[in-house]
């Protein structure tokens, strides 16, 4: 799966996002797991957000 700072496309990074949301080997066993899990959506979401921002600012 791809990091989100390698995604170029909104759709990139939401595919990764529901990759990272439908792994089964994905278990969370304590709260240093769920921090990096909430990091990595965080990533995705941002990533998202930035790539929608740049589309939207860029000038025709």
């Amino acid at each position: 799966m791809k990091k989100a700072e390698d995604c170029n496309t909104v759709d990139e990074a939401y595919a990764c996002l529901k990759e990272l949301e439908k792994d089964p080997n994905r278990l969370i066993r304590n709260a240093k797991e769920l921090e990096q899990l909430e990091q990595e959506i965080l990533g995705y979401t941002n990533r998202i957000s930035a790539l929608l921002l740049k589309k939207v600012s860029r000038p025709q």
